[in-house]
């Protein structure tokens, strides 16, 4: 039986070390907790500009997010934060990134409660299909990823190249440049290192030298020509970091260090045409996997509206008969008949009213964000969508308890 066991085990491991890489290289997010998608940061009209390049091509990814004014106690706030791609390794080269117009080069510093929209340039390096996310890596806090897709990515690996131009005019491929330096480097110090490991192993380690110590003459563990060594191999050290610190300074006189300073950047304008929303309550049903609130909301608009979506951990539930087409968004995010609104007649500009919306679909097991009931500070958020009859849009995000409710509704 244990043989049995044994050989499965086997098996299994093989199996997975054959595994296409694509089974296993994307959907991360749903690792991180639901209390950090669904209260930090919103996505919202994300777009790929293809889901198909070659090598050396480039896709730009862009849209907008959301820092939830609900933003939790338990991560860092985002003072300082970088805005990134999440991928399965440099399977792309990043050529630019920009937010509200503004090249991000550094880190910055972002408001929570604000909105801002940004502008990735990935250039296609490696060949396969990758999952490509937005991201913004918040100092302390971590990484918080937004919708993902597949891009496939075409032709021959040894074909990229990557040429830029420095600020002194000269043009070289950020691929291969300075590769012959880096290989003698690395040759030079593995040399010593081995040929000092080398002078140690070559006599007896272990047994020999504990008879030694318990005879107490630790002293005759280094001998005469141990010191001479080690003493020539220090000179020699730092010989070569000198010489190797003057001899660049000398080939490459002009450098610019490292910039560790913030950008500054203002967030999007704050939309004067509001339509208010305030949650009531919320509550999950685990049998039908369907979270039901009760919203007051209070049209601030110059026009009625509808609600057309809610949105989610990068998620959407659709009103069909309101929203507009999603566009070229990844259909496993995408919950199109999944929003249901007890009062689905246009709220009039002044108006309060309250709905009572049911948002359902198995997006809340499959992404993970159920597990949010089991934790100790059990708030959920989001982002409603609401519409005018001239295909306006007013987005408002809002957020409160989720109360589990475990019998069938």
């Amino acid at each position: 039986m244990r043989r049995k066991i044994t050989n499965l085990g086997i098996i299994s491991l093989i199996l997975l070390s054959i595994a296409p890489a694509s089974l296993v290289n994307a959907h991360g997010e749903r690792s991180q907790e639901p209390f950090l998608r669904m209260l930090s940061v919103q996505w919202y009209d994300t777009k790929w500009s293809t889901d198909k390049v070659a090598v050396n091509e480039e896709v730009v990814l862009s849209g907008k997010f959301h820092l939830h004014t609900g933003w939790p106690e338990a991560i860092a706030k985002p003072d300082v934060a970088f805005m990134h791609v999440y991928v399965p390794g440099p399977v792309f080269v990043r050529k630019g990134v920009w937010v509200n117009g503004k090249p991000m080069v550094r880190s910055a510093s972002y408001e929570i409660g604000r909105d801002y929209e940004y502008k990735i340039v990935m250039k296609a390096r490696r060949p396969g299909m990758h999952h490509l996310h937005p991201m913004l890596n918040v100092k302390d806090g971590g990484p918080n990823a937004g919708p993902g897709n597949w891009v496939e990515i075409t032709g021959d690996a040894a074909d990229f190249t990557n040429p830029v131009t420095t600020l002194t005019g000269e043009t070289v491929d950020l691929e291969t440049w300075g590769w012959s330096r880096v290989r003698n480097w690395h040759i030079l110090w593995a040399l010593l290192g081995g040929f000092w490991l080398v002078w140690w192993l070559r006599r007896p380690l272990l047994a020999g030298r504990n008879i030694l110590l318990r005879q107490g003459r630790e002293d005759e563990l280094i001998t005469p020509m141990d010191r001479k060594v080690g003493m020539g191999l220090g000179i020699l050290t730092l010989a070569l970091i000198f010489y190797g610190y003057f001899s660049t300074i000398d080939k490459f006189p002009i450098t610019v260090p490292l910039q560790a300073g913030l950008m500054e950047l203002n967030p999007l304008p704050v939309d004067e045409d509001v339509v208010d929303v305030e949650l009531q309550e919320a509550h999950y049903d685990i049998p039908g996997r369907s979270v039901r609130m009760t919203v007051n909301v209070t049209n601030g608009a110059t026009s009625p509206v509808r609600l057309g979506e809610f949105a989610t951990a990068s998620i959407r539930w659709l009103n069909a008969g309101v929203a507009p087409d999603v566009g070229p968004y990844p259909q496993d995010l995408i919950a199109l008949n999944g929003l249901e609104v007890d009062s689905d007649t246009p709220i009039q500009p002044g108006e309060t009213r309250t709905l009572n919306i049911v948002a359902t679909d198995a997006a809340w097991e499959t992404e993970r964000l159920a597990l949010l009931i089991y934790d100790p500070d059990s708030r959920f958020g989001g982002m409603l969508f609401f519409y005018d009859e001239n295909g306006k849009r007013h987005k408002q995000t809002f957020g409160g308890p989720l109360i589990p409710t475990f019998t069938a509704i």
